[in-house]
């Protein structure tokens, strides 16, 4: 309460100028700016204007970019008044006191800091917090609107795993909220309608029997808000699955690292999971419950060649799940890997986010190459846009599913389509001719899941059908059978079938004819009508 404290969000894709106005025209004495690996040059590009209007006000920096060579960003940037490493919630309070007495030499714990001389002093290291519950949460109804908020949020601190390119298990254990503090926040977020908690724990059932208490009262107290975790797959068991299969659907949303099925690799980056349990309790979820799950790999890693790469992108897109994220390895200030970064020959970008270019087993091209199959696969099958296409796709390629994504991959890049911006309409028209060029006839699938996922009552000119009267009059017959409309279309029940045509769409396939209400995620089979 001693201070006027603000705080200010924005995203990479806002202007860099319009940040650096609005932040200045709020005339602050101190700024403060957390880092990562993803916003670190652009940050720095602020703050170094934000100094040259403004002199007098401080710059601090906290974060896990800044936290592991604070001393060097303080050398290298005269900008920059103080670094907070490792936990920040006490020091900067710690710090804002001893700036409002004006005191010169400051004390707080955890601090890097140039004084009045601009000599760089760097103070005691931070003991981490013991108890997250004696930290205050940090929502209330201050904010006007939650309802279209992705809300960030923390339930533990640490994590038990030690994998060499991670920095969240570095100082070992796990803090947690109790329960009890973590059931009231989650009254909170339900009671005022958050649509999407992303949790921040990097291992949220760390603590098996605590993670079952928080899902069984989520699963009895949320039906709106949705709830995003990362998961260990390998502590998930029976009895989790059990008590998650009751979740009304899309109430949480899973996100499980695999990141190589490899068990070499998995030695050498201190992953202490078996792909075969793991790949059984992945399964059980998906099968059991109605909850949204990504997997994640990650391209870079030691002993992981291009042909062990495409065998764990096999073994893991072979689960199906919802989306397979695949990210590239990032050489972290303070991970283990880039501490020992000459045993592999590891070769990444000299500044964030630090990102593999080669390395004794993968060279520049490879990367290159899954940079594009990332982006097909995200466009493609994340998207959850092609479904019914690529379920035919993968049975054509015996569910080699790198190899399509490789060679679809090389069809973009061979075409130039990564050079320009593609809307959805030109992805279908792409993957049509895909398949043609490749002798795949899928254009009664690819015509369902356009019609199915775009909505609109123009399909692409290779599924276009001319219909005749007769076809069109027996439509209108459809829509005309009040029993019809009483058990399918009630909520067009008083509306005259003129008016409903324009918001259904009646389609011919090789076997039937489908009725697909453009509305609601609708479809009803009425061939027998067609006969």
């Amino acid at each position: 309460d001693m201070y006027d404290v603000g705080m200010c969000e924005y995203t990479i894709n806002d202007n860099i100028s319009y940040i650096l106005g609005d932040i200045y025209r709020k005339k602050c004495d101190v700024i403060c700016f957390s880092c990562y690996i993803w916003n670190y040059t652009m940050t720095l590009t602020i703050c170094e204007n934000l100094k040259l209007a403004n002199p007098r006000t401080k710059i601090v920096l906290g974060g896990p970019e800044v936290s592991y060579n604070a001393r060097d960003i303080l050398q290298k940037h005269s900008f920059v008044d103080a670094v907070i490493c490792g936990e920040g919630e006490i020091t900067i309070s710690e710090l804002f006191a001893e700036l409002e007495k004006g005191n010169d030499n400051i004390s707080a714990d955890g601090l890097v800091y140039r004084d009045t001389n601009g000599n760089v002093v760097e103070n005691n290291p931070r003991i981490p917090v013991k108890n997250l519950d004696d930290l205050p949460f940090v929502y209330d109804d201050s904010i006007e609107e939650y309802k279209n908020k992705l809300i960030y949020y923390e339930t533990s601190r640490g994590c038990p795993f030690s994998c060499t390119y991670c920095l969240s298990g570095e100082r070992g254990g796990v803090r947690y909220l109790s329960p009890d503090r973590v059931k009231s926040d989650i009254d909170f977020f339900v009671a005022h309608k958050v649509p999407l908690v992303k949790l921040v724990d990097r291992t949220f059932n760390a603590n098996p029997a605590r993670a079952k208490e928080i899902f069984r009262y989520i699963t009895a107290n949320s039906s709106e808000t949705r709830f995003h975790m990362e998961l260990a797959g390998d502590l998930i068991d029976e009895e989790m699955i059990e008590i998650l299969s009751s979740a009304p659907k899309d109430v949480f949303q899973f996100e499980i690292g695999v990141q190589t099925t490899n068990t070499q690799t998995m030695e050498a980056i201190n992953r202490k999971i078996r792909w075969e349990p793991l790949k059984r309790n992945i399964i059980s979820l998906i099968d059991k419950t109605d909850i949204h799950i990504h997997l994640d790999l990650i391209a870079g890693l030691p002993y992981e060649d291009i042909v062990s790469f495409a065998k764990s992108f096999n073994d893991v897109l072979g689960l199906r799940p919802h989306v397979l994220q695949l990210g590239f390895l990032k050489l972290l200030k303070g991970s283990a890997i880039r501490q020992n970064d000459a045993d592999f020959n590891y070769r990444y970008t000299s500044n964030a986010p630090y990102e593999i270019i080669s390395n004794d087993f993968v060279c520049y091209d490879d990367i290159l190459h899954l940079h594009n199959i990332d982006f097909v696969l995200d466009k493609y099958y994340n998207s959850g846009s092609f479904s019914k296409t690529f379920d035919l796709i993968f049975s054509v390629y015996d569910n080699d599913y790198y190899k399509l994504f490789s060679e679809l991959a090389q069809y973009f890049y061979d075409k130039d389509y990564f050079r320009i911006s593609l809307s959805k309409y030109m992805l279908y028209d792409i993957l049509h001719d895909f398949c043609k060029d490749n002798k795949i006839e899928c254009t009664d699938e690819l015509k369902y899941d356009y019609i199915k996922n775009v909505r609109s009552h123009d399909v692409p000119i290779w599924c276009r059908t001319s219909y005749t009267q007769d076809f069109t009059d027996k439509c209108y017959e459809v829509l005309k059978d009040e029993e019809f409309k009483k058990n399918n279309l009630s909520h067009y029940y008083d509306v005259p079938a003129k008016a409903v045509f324009k918001y259904v769409k009646f389609e011919t396939f090789s076997d039937k004819v489908l009725l697909f209400d453009l509305k609601s995620d609708k479809e009803i089979d009425v061939t027998h009508y067609f006969v």
